[in-house]
């Protein structure tokens, strides 16, 4: 059985607010040797590492996530591509790689700053998405993110600065906009009341309530950066 945010999440490239062509763009800054070795840790199903493999030519990868059912579907949409699934604690993961993605999913290096730090142990590139706040946020907002923290994230300054003070030079940044963050959570919501099941009706509630508190639709910011390590 598929969760609320699986369902919510059918039929967008990604679980984050990021364009589509945003995320080409970061890809294309990626400083890389030839046919590069990839690593995506909390791949989920997949998109960010196989579109990679699609734009670049001669590059491997391997994927990895504790979701079983993420990573079914990951395999199942590898088709011929060049790219590995497996079931697994980023904890787990030695060997060298020549790049290292990790898009909303620093949960499975510790959180924020710990992941950036666990990145540049694993590849000298990274491509790193990671939210960070807009303005201070409320309690009431934090509540309705299922009871966040506010030191769970940093403001986009000291998020370029664990950046800069874990050893990477950021190459390229993105950041999205309020566009991306309407279409993004507005096409959540919709999609979750759509199935119409009373786990998917409660999280698009969620979403509209805390869209709908003082400050609810520009608290949280999302940045995406093509990282280089630094010799």
């Amino acid at each position: 059985m598929p969760s609320a945010s699986q369902i919510a999440h059918a039929g967008l490239p990604f679980a984050n607010p990021m364009s589509e062509a945003a995320l080409d763009a970061a890809i294309a800054a990626l400083p890389l040797p030839a046919d590069p070795l990839i690593l995506d840790t909390g791949c989920g199903s997949g998109e960010i590492l196989l579109r990679t493999l699609r734009l670049l030519r001669g590059a491997r990868g391997v994927g990895i996530d504790l979701d079983p059912d993420a990573i079914a579907e990951a395999r199942r949409r590898a088709g011929d591509l060049p790219a590995r699934f497996e079931v697994r604690d980023a904890a787990t993961i030695d060997g060298a790689y020549d790049v290292v993605i990790n898009v909303a999913s620093s949960h499975v290096h510790g959180g924020f700053p710990a992941a950036v730090d666990a990145l540049r142990s694993l590849a000298a590139v990274a491509l790193y998405g990671e939210g960070f706040w807009l303005r201070r946020p409320t309690a009431a907002f934090l509540a309705a993110l299922g009871g966040a923290t506010q030191d769970e994230l940093s403001d986009l300054d000291g998020l370029r600065a664990a950046i800069h003070a874990s050893g990477f030079e950021i190459l390229h940044e993105s950041l999205a906009s309020a566009d991306d963050w309407t279409r993004y959570e507005e096409t959540l919501a919709a999609n979750a009341e759509r199935h119409g099941g009373p786990d998917s009706i409660a999280y698009a509630g969620r979403i509209r309530e805390r869209r709908a508190l003082p400050g609810g639709a520009d608290t949280l910011g999302f940045g995406l950066f093509a990282l280089s390590r630094r010799a």
